[in-house]
């Protein structure tokens, strides 16, 4: 057998074998930045709803996902340690509490741009505070959301709950003391300068 069968011998052996492992591993790396993608795009689309579960998931596997990105993960400590800061965030001065907003939008922006960074994407600050859409309803149903909540946990603790006894069994009473009721207030309305 001549060095010539051989080459060929392991060229028809070592061709096909590294084809596949080169194409493998090729999808092992796109299956990666799929991954950095999806992390990157959930937290770009929720960037103006910092309390929605899809935005928590994402921030929760940035540690794992960008793993190998010093730049991205020291952003993300420093917008985690914010979160974290308890004393702040329960604090009942309204400035405090706008401070630690602004403090987690300009970390977030941080963050966003060094994950944009690792994934070929330049992104400015400006463009990524002001580049989203969120409509003032859905903010005014937050908001209107998270008052539901506080008076539940209001009434949970033991807030007592104003109630008025009405005997529906005499309607033509309940209409008398209505009609009195809107005379009194009508007189009161008249008075007023």
């Amino acid at each position: 057998m001549t060095v010539e069968f051989w080459i060929t011998t392991l060229a028809i052996v070592v061709g096909p074998l590294s084809a596949v492992m080169i194409a493998h591993w090729l999808q092992i790396q796109a299956g990666k930045r799929q991954s950095k993608l999806h992390v990157f795009r959930t937290l770009m689309t929720t960037r103006r709803t910092p309390l929605s579960p899809e935005r928590v998931q994402a921030l929760n596997l940035v540690e794992v996902e960008f793993y190998r990105r010093r730049d991205v993960q020291d952003r993300f400590k420093d917008l985690l340690t914010t979160y974290n800061d308890q004393v702040r965030w329960k604090a009942e001065d309204e400035n405090i509490r706008k401070l630690i907003l602004q403090e987690v939008d300009d970390k977030s922006v941080q963050l966003l741009r060094a994950i944009g960074a690792s994934l070929g994407y330049r992104l400015e600050s400006l463009e990524l505070l002001r580049g989203s859409y969120y409509p003032e309803a859905f903010s005014a149903l937050e908001n209107q959301q998270m008052e539901i909540r506080q008076f539940l946990a209001s009434l949970n603790r033991g807030r007592p709950i104003n109630v008025a006894v009405l005997d529906v069994r005499h309607p033509e009473k309940i209409l008398d003391q209505a009609r009195v009721t809107q005379k009194v207030i009508d007189v009161a309305v008249q008075k007023e300068p």
